[in-house]
């Protein structure tokens, strides 16, 4: 009568999603259902836990509590409760036993930080040898949880690794949306809600793996090493796809605006806290640097090899002036078969490293070609040539996306595009995406 009373009072919060509960189930269900689900249970699981047995137990003990067995009232509860958990755990278990996904991780957190944060009540509530197999369940499901937990993880580092697939990079340099994708997991695991947690399960698997006797690190070394290994394999992802571009200047575009992006993305963040700002610096910020002066110097490097090319040895006047302004043409037709290649094939989403590129590139021509026009003056009649401020002009165009007469040119992105992990409403949106594949 009781068990009936008691899982009556649990059918109000109509928990229809405790039927599906083996892992072929829990795998055929949508991302969004599912995490519902989860989130339904872990609400449930406590309620059922802190407010539901609680008062069964209290209500045993008044009743049953003056028997002459001393113990009879407290297996007459378990007994009460049983059936009932046992519907709470076949869920859990279907749910650690499923498919390992990316975006699963932080639903398995969730379960194992919320059976953490209850172990202690847990265990006072279903005291004793009756209590004991239900414990015992317990603390399996927290195992498994743990397992699950980690295998995600570290599969997610093992699907970066392996994305040497073939696949052509993007064809305009810009960030693949795998490196998106990742960089915003890592932030989001790395938050406050999700750190303690996944330090823990790190913690659990090396003591598991080396011995209760052993002495693991630190939760925060932990953690940082698991990280570390992420961001290793997503750097051996970029080199991999690097090398594919059969465009000279395209490599050095694809680094630079990666790199920026992790680095920009990462720093200020729990993340770049996480994994440090000289370590971000050295890895990311110093690669993206060193692929903009390959940028640069591939691309608008051979503006400045045109003009810094032999002199004319013509002591004929005609023939010097001939020589200068086929220089100049020979500068402006390279100038705009640059242009066309950033107005058509080349992408650098981020602002501000549009601007510094902009400014790096007037300070790279501009000036050779300024002296290279004060050399010649001579040779050139007053209004008959591009002036340097015209030419600055030019450069400004070219970044800032527009051609000669303004009209926009150059391929940009706005670098919010897909890019969760600005609140973590919009990360968990992101990580729905990942479908199962």
């Amino acid at each position: 009568m009781r068990y009936r009373r008691a899982a009556k009072a649990l059918m109000r919060l109509s928990p229809d999603y405790l039927r599906k509960y083996t892992p072929e189930e829990i795998d055929e269900m949508e991302w969004e259902s599912l995490e519902t689900a989860i989130s339904l249970w872990i609400q449930h699981f406590e309620l059922a836990v802190k407010t539901v047995f609680v008062s069964e137990k209290k209500l045993c003990k008044q009743v049953l509590g003056g028997h002459s067995e001393v113990l009879i009232w407290l297996e007459c509860f378990v007994k009460i409760a049983d059936k009932i958990m046992a519907v709470f755990f076949r869920f859990g278990e279907g749910v650690a036993r499923s498919n390992s996904e990316p975006q699963k991780l932080f639903k398995l957190l969730e379960m194992f930080d919320s059976l953490e944060k209850m172990k202690p009540e847990f265990s006072e509530i279903f005291e004793g040898e009756s209590g004991a197999d239900i414990c015992i369940r317990f603390r399996e499901l927290e195992k498994l949880l743990v397992h699950a937990s980690s295998k995600v993880f570290w599969e997610f580092g093992l699907q970066i690794e392996g994305t040497s697939d073939g696949f052509a990079p993007p064809q305009d340099g810009s960030i693949p949306k795998l490196v998106r994708y990742a960089v915003n997991y890592l932030k989001y695991l790395t938050t406050e809600t999700y750190s303690a947690p996944m330090a823990k399960v790190l913690r659990a698997e090396q003591i598991w793996k080396a011995g209760i006797l052993s002495k693991p690190d630190t939760d925060w070394n932990l953690l940082k090493d698991a990280i570390s290994n992420i961001m290793e394999a997503l750097q051996r992802h970029i080199a991999s796809k690097s090398s594919s571009y059969r465009d000279k200047v395209l490599p050095h575009i694809f680094v630079m605006n990666t790199y920026w992006y992790i680095y920009m993305r990462s720093r200020n963040t729990e993340l770049g806290k996480l994994l440090g700002e000289q370590y971000m610096k050295r890895k990311y910020k110093s690669a993206a640097e060193e692929s903009a002066y390959m940028y640069q110097w591939q691309s608008w490097g051979t503006l400045v090899r045109l003009l810094g090319k032999e002199e004319s040895e013509e002591q004929d006047t005609k023939a010097a002036a001939a020589f200068v302004r086929g220089k100049l043409e020979a500068f402006f037709k390279c100038f705009d078969e640059i242009s066309q290649r950033h107005a058509g094939g080349y992408s650098i989403p981020d602002a501000d490293l549009r601007a510094q590129l902009r400014g790096a590139t007037v300070k790279l021509v501009v000036p050779v070609y300024s002296e290279f026009l004060k050399t010649h003056s001579k040779l050139l009649p007053g209004k008959s040539y591009v002036t340097p401020e015209s030419l600055q002009e030019l450069v400004d165009h070219v970044f800032n996306g527009t051609d000669r007469s303004g009209n926009r040119r150059l391929k940009r992105r706005d670098p919010k595009d897909s890019v969760p992990g600005r609140k973590s409403a919009s990360m968990e949106g992101e990580l729905k995406n990942l479908r199962r594949s």
